[in-house]
């Protein structure tokens, strides 16, 4: 016999819908990361993380940022339109960064965050941090409103 999902974990469930939101960001991040690793190295030895293992780190924060924000922004209002997915990665996207972008500080100061061109490349990589965030928020909203419709289409077959 297979166990069964308690209610709060179903196949619809908001509860497992935000899990899923938080490991999709982070696999996302990771793939991201993967990409831009070259790029990326540099920011991994400034502030301080190890460099054997880089790309798993820098998506950490998206796990649990991305599976708060799709509860506040998709789930908790059952907002379920492409344009809370699209605020959903933007704003999982962001404040990922701002989280990196904190951490930076607590290792270097905001002076050196202040100084010459930082701001300019802190703002850059939070902008187009924005928009791969706002490509990567549509699809999972899509399955999210296939598995409503299949969940609403199964209760009303059910009841007839």
């Amino acid at each position: 016999m297979v166990p069964s999902l308690p209610p709060e974990f179903g196949p619809s469930s908001p509860r497992r819908w935000a899990l899923l939101a938080g490991a999709y960001a982070f696999g996302c991040g990771a793939v991201t990361a993967r990409l831009l690793s070259d790029v990326l190295r540099v920011f991994v030895e400034v502030i301080g993380l190890p460099p054997s293992f880089p790309v798993p780190l820098l998506a950490a924060p998206a796990l649990l940022v991305g599976s708060a924000v799709w509860w506040l922004v998709v789930e908790r209002n059952a907002t379920y339109t492409y344009p809370a997915g699209v605020a959903f990665g933007t704003l999982t996207a962001l404040v990922t960064g701002l989280v990196w972008t904190a951490w930076f500080v607590v290792v270097w100061s905001v002076d050196l965050l202040a100084a010459g061109p930082t701001p300019l490349l802190v703002g850059l990589v939070l902008a187009l941090t924005a928009v791969a965030g706002a490509l990567i928020g549509p699809p999972i909203l899509f399955l999210r409103r296939r598995s409503r419709e299949r969940s609403d289409a199964a209760a009303t077959a059910n009841s007839l």
